[in-house]
């Protein structure tokens, strides 16, 4: 299936094009509300239950955790977002300035507007991105390290189904989970593809004039699968492990040097603001925004104010983000299951909810706020050219008709006393507006930024543009690299129905098929390679995010059985889920046998021929 939809993206693109545009405009006209809905009820019932049952393991109740709090933050981190945090670490509270309900109601100043622009952001990075994967790490981890079932998707829904989820049902679920896992993933590598392109022209080392990228994109694509390969055959306490803390700690670098050469008091007082404003905001009101009136187009009774969002930006930024967790989910959870093996609910919850919300909340505040300020700062030496030299590009750069030059002593004007323009951060030039037809362009913007010209033993230092920008480049293909291994490893534990141990060459296939789906679907994008990679993303994960509230039930029955019998030194056993209950519907026997020989390939279950349910 997925290498029949890369082989169709690549040899009939146009046509693949349309038909993917065609869904996501259904997926999103008619299913908004679903997406939108389903991730507070998640985030709502992990609180709960980590207070509810905080206490149980997911494992046997003396066992330790296998891997440290460092290289388990690490690992969880750079599986699930790291690709994410640099395509829009800048760009996306950039993007959100205008567009949307809380940008153009018409009467915001732009201090409130672009705080609302960071609140969006943080909103789709906070906890609404990590529900989806806690939800399937405890529900995985529970029935795998708790009642010995395969660490597999199926076996989350077996205080449902029981024995029937080893029939077609479970292949059903767990083909699917593969389908989702391979799109999420590479949706992901497409992003990190764009954005390493995007950082290779700026250092020339792609032609910066060249519009044609796709032949780029493959070539990047396949030389991270390569890696990848490399490193998911070696295994997850080799390879994997290792780059993550690599990526990690290089991420945090980057982060800490841009917030020391910044305006650095500014980036703390802006932290603790949207900290707050996060807290008010993020837990009951956008979280429940769809945009019903800002969606309706003219004709259906669209505003006549003008002040209406786009139709669009509901379902290409808060539909998408909803899709691209639950597109992930099976993937991140899965791993993040395979990780947390003896560990409490709690500390899985305080691990992958809380200290990745709080680790974004200062990502985007830095990140985002050093974007913002540049912007600002670029639009008053705009107005300054206006003003007082009659022309807007007076202080534009050169390199850029978006970037403006910050003069770098204070700026005085014949017939004012007082300086018109006080630089209180020489060194920092060129400031850029954001280019919304070359958003990733918006990072290395930042990393340029950076020159402190007239520096140096000869005054000729070249600024720290090329090396925060290389060092970019690097982190983001380690952080590609274990999103791509990662993905494999769960994948391939997927297709072995649960097996933690499989051949190298199991995973190497799965690491190409990857690289063959991620090229087919930038191929058949082309130009909007990313409108390609978000449409895959919200279509394959609109009957997963179905599952995933469903598991809401699952985990609860999985909670209760333990604190009944009491968490033990052993596993116990999966049918203490339904002592008194069997299905009574015929979902096997007679034409229902049709399902099992097609999902099983003719292969039908033993166990569920000798028990009689199916023939």
């Amino acid at each position: 299936f997925l290498w029949g939809i890369s082989i169709y993206c690549m040899v009939e693109p146009d046509k693949a094009k349309v038909t993917l545009d065609e869904w996501f405009a259904e997926t999103i006209q008619y299913f908004t509300w679903f997406y939108i809905v389903g991730n507070p009820i998640m985030t709502f019932f992990i609180f709960w239950l980590a207070y509810r049952y905080g206490n149980i393991k997911l494992g046997h109740k003396d066992a330790e955790p296998e891997f440290s709090d460092m290289s388990y933050f690490a690992m969880l981190f750079s599986a699930g977002v790291g690709v994410g945090l640099f395509f829009y670490g800048v760009s996306e509270p950039l993007w959100h300035q205008n567009s949307n309900y809380f940008s153009e109601a018409g009467y915001r100043s732009q201090d409130e507007i672009d705080q609302w622009a960071l609140e969006i952001t943080l909103y789709h990075w906070g906890f609404a991105g990590w529900s989806p994967y806690i939800m399937i790490a405890i529900c995985c981890g529970l029935a795998s390290y708790a009642f010995d079932l395969p660490l597999t998707v199926r076996s989350c829904f077996y205080p449902i189904f029981g024995e029937y989820i080893w029939g077609w049902i479970g292949d059903a679920i767990d083909g699917w989970s593969v389908v989702m896992t391979v799109a999420g993933v590479c949706t992901s590598l497409g992003l990190g593809v764009i954005q390493i392109t995007t950082g290779l022209q700026r250092l020339e080392w792609v032609d910066p004039t060249k519009t044609e990228l796709t032949g780029v994109y493959v070539a990047i694509i396949w030389i991270v699968t390569a890696f990848a390969t490399i490193s998911v055959v070696t295994g997850l306490k080799m390879g994997i492990k290792f780059l993550s803390v690599l990526g990690f700690s290089l991420g945090c670098l980057i982060l800490f040097l841009c917030f020391v050469m910044e305006k650095s008091y500014y980036l703390m007082n802006l932290l603790v603001q949207t900290t707050g404003f996060y807290m008010q905001w993020s837990i009951f009101q956008v979280p429940f925004w769809t945009d019903s009136f800002g969606s309706l187009n003219p004709g259906e009774g669209r505003s006549v104010d003008g002040n209406s969002s786009e139709t669009w930006w509901i379902g290409a930024w808060t539909v998408f983000y909803m899709a691209w967790w639950v597109a992930w989910a099976c993937f991140v959870g899965l791993f993040i299951a395979r990780i947390s093996k003896n560990r409490t609910i709690r500390s899985v919850v305080f691990g992958v909810f809380l200290a990745p919300t709080a680790y974004a909340i200062i990502w985007f505040s830095f990140m985002g706020g050093i974007g913002l300020r540049q912007a600002r700062q670029a639009l008053e030496l705009e107005k300054l050219g206006t003003d007082f030299f009659q022309d807007p590009a007076h202080y534009q750069s050169d390199s850029s008709e978006f970037c403006y030059d910050v003069p770098q002593e204070d700026v005085y004007v014949d017939g004012v006393e007082d300086p018109i323009f006080v630089n209180t951060l020489p060194g920092i030039t060129p400031v850029c507006k954001f280019d919304t037809t070359s958003s990733p362009a918006a990072w290395f913007n930042v990393m340029y930024s950076y020159s402190y010209p007239g520096t140096g033993p000869d005054g000729n230092f070249g600024g720290f543009g090329q090396f925060l920008s290389g060092l970019s480049i690097f982190t983001l293909a380690i952080y590609f690299i274990t999103s791509s291994d990662s993905g494999s490893l769960v994948v391939d534990t997927l297709a072995s129905n649960g097996a933690e141990e499989h051949h190298w060459l199991q995973r190497v296939f799965w690491a190409f098929t990857e690289g063959g789906v991620a090229t087919g679907l930038l191929v058949a994008g082309g130009s909007d390679a990313l409108g390609a990679l978000q449409a895959a993303s919200i279509v394959f994960g609109l009957p997963f995010n179905f599952l995933i509230i469903i598991m809401c039930w699952c985990i609860l029955v999985m909670c209760r059985t333990l604190e009944e019998h009491g968490q033990a030194n052993e596993n116990m056993d999966a049918r203490l889920f339904m002592p008194k209950k069997t299905w009574k519907m015929p979902v096997y026997g007679g034409i229902c046998n049709v399902m099992e020989v097609l999902f099983s390939f003719g292969n039908i279950n033993k166990t569920l021929q000798a028990s009689g349910l199916t023939a």
